[in-house]
């Protein structure tokens, strides 16, 4: 390969590298309005309901309704197991936790008879929580 070649290959690499890191930053910053219910359903049974959230000195505060004892929170869809890890104690309907920045979150409640809800996500942006 001579060196024109060489260089316009180099060139053209260089620019189509930097075309895939533009369009993978770009889907990674922009907030993802997925919908989602507010309700908790595995069956007509669970009656767990998150309220609502707030941002309170850099934490996140979520209140919710109904009989949910616990929550778990993870970066990733797939629906925990009633016995992982990441379940923590629910009292009085409120906690508040840390989040990171442009970080996306899936919540779950789990009530008294161990029914799991389906994940309700979040975005928490420059002191800013997207549903």
């Amino acid at each position: 390969m001579n060196n024109n070649n060489m260089t316009t290959f180099i060139i053209i690499m260089g620019i189509f590298i930097i075309g895939v890191f533009t369009a993978v930053l770009g889907i990674n910053m922009l907030p993802n309005y997925e919908s989602n219910s507010y309700y908790g359903k595995v069956e007509n049974e669970m009656t767990a309901k998150i309220e609502s959230f707030n941002v309170i000195d850099g934490f996140i505060q979520m209140h919710t309704s109904g009989n949910a004892t616990a929550y778990c929170i993870k970066t990733t869809r797939t629906t925990p197991s009633s016995e992982n890890m990441c379940w923590k104690e629910l009292k009085n309907g409120n906690t508040k936790f840390s989040a990171y920045e442009n970080k996306k979150y899936y919540i779950w409640l789990k009530d008294e008879n161990g029914n799991i809800s389906s994940p309700k996500n979040l975005l928490f942006k420059k002191g800013v929580i997207y549903e």
